[in-house]
């Protein structure tokens, strides 16, 4: 069997909610939103418009750690914004909603997810009903829901689904 060159570890989420609180905390203390400081997504904004910097070493550091590491590192486990996102998603009226009883379970949609720890629940045997939400953390682009040969995977709006 081939080696695969990203080991995907598993760091534990509860880091990306101590990440928030830290970062909320510094920025009431401050006055500044601190996390933008050391943001790869502001350090390289920030280089294309200024020039580079020695910041740009930070996001080199990251890249590294997320190609060897753990795939996608900074957003899943550390970036802030996306437990925000997290949030919005549960109170969010529209989401997407997986069937059970049609799934193949092929897994074409978790290839193609952003964020496929939130279709942990289309592996065979891991779905605890027959229809079950996506997990908040969803972006709802809807890419798995192009994907699903058999619909299994669909958009609902909370209310007005079971109406229809």
């Amino acid at each position: 069997m081939k080696k695969k060159l990203v080991t995907d570890q598993a760091i534990d989420r509860r880091l990306r909610t101590l990440s928030w609180i830290v970062f909320a905390v510094l920025a009431l203390a401050t006055g500044y939103t601190v996390f933008e400081a050391i943001s790869p997504t502001g350090i390289v904004s920030r280089a294309l418009i200024y020039g580079p910097g020695l910041a740009l070493l930070w996001v080199l550091a990251l890249l590294v750690f997320e190609v060897f590491f753990s795939r996608r590192a900074w957003c899943r486990y550390a970036c802030p914004i996306g437990l925000t996102y997290g949030v919005v998603g549960i109170l969010s009226p529209l989401r997407i909603k997986y069937t059970l009883d049609s799934c193949f379970h092929e897994g074409d949609c978790r290839k193609v997810c952003l964020v496929p720890h939130v279709l942990d629940t289309v592996i065979k045997g891991r779905a605890v009903d027959t229809e079950v939400p996506i997990k908040p953390d969803c972006t709802r682009c809807g890419l798995c829901v192009d994907t699903c040969p058999t619909r299994s995977l669909t958009f609902d709006v909370k209310g007005f689904s079971k109406l229809l």
